[in-house]
C-alpha cells in the first residue's frame, strides 16, 4: 500500500512539475511577443515614412466613402429609371400581347371556318352515301326473300 501511495505521489508530482512548466513556458512566449509588438509600435509611431503612409491610407479611406456614397446615388437614380422603363416596356408587352391574343383568335376562327366548309359537304356525301347503303340494303333484302 505505501508503493502505491509513493507511485502516485510521484506521478502527481510529475504532473505538477510538467504543467509548471508549461505555463512558464508560455508566459515567456507572450513575454517576448509583448514586447516585440511593443517595440513595433514605438518604432511605427516614431517614423516619419509610417506617419506618411498612416495618412495617405487615411485619405484613400475618405476617398473610398465618397466614391461609395456617390455609386449609391447613382445606383438609386438608376433603379428611379428601371422602375419607369418597366412601367413602359411592361405597357409595350400588354400591347403586344393583346395583339398577338386577337390575331390567335382570328386564326382559330379562320381555321374553323375552313374546318366547317370541309367538314359539311363531306358530311353530306357521307350522310348521302349512308342513306343510298340504306336503301339499297333494303331493295337486296327484299329482293333475296
Amino acid at each position: 500500500m505505501e508503493i502505491r501511495l509513493v507511485i502516485f505521489l510521484a506521478f502527481t508530482s510529475v504532473a505538477v512539475f510538467a504543467n509548471t512548466l508549461l505555463i512558464w513556458f508560455a508566459y515567456k512566449r507572450f513575454a517576448t511577443a509583448a514586447s516585440v509588438v511593443t517595440e513595433t509600435l514605438m518604432g511605427f509611431e516614431t517614423s516619419d515614412a509610417a506617419r506618411t503612409w498612416l495618412r495617405s491610407m487615411q485619405a484613400a479611406a475618405e476617398d473610398a466613402v465618397n466614391v461609395t456614397e456617390i455609386a449609391k446615388h447613382k445606383m438609386a437614380d438608376g433603379e428611379t429609371y428601371f422602375a419607369h422603363a418597366k412601367e413602359r416596356y411592361g405597357l409595350a408587352l400588354v400591347k403586344v400581347d393583346s395583339q398577338l391574343e386577337k390575331i390567335g383568335d382570328q386564326l382559330s376562327a379562320g381555321a374553323q371556318k375552313m374546318k366547317d366548309s370541309v367538314a359539311k359537304p363531306a358530311s353530306s356525301i357521307v350522310s348521302f352515301t349512308a342513306g343510298v347503303s340504306q336503301i339499297l340494303k333494303i331493295f337486296t333484302s327484299k329482293t333475296g326473300e
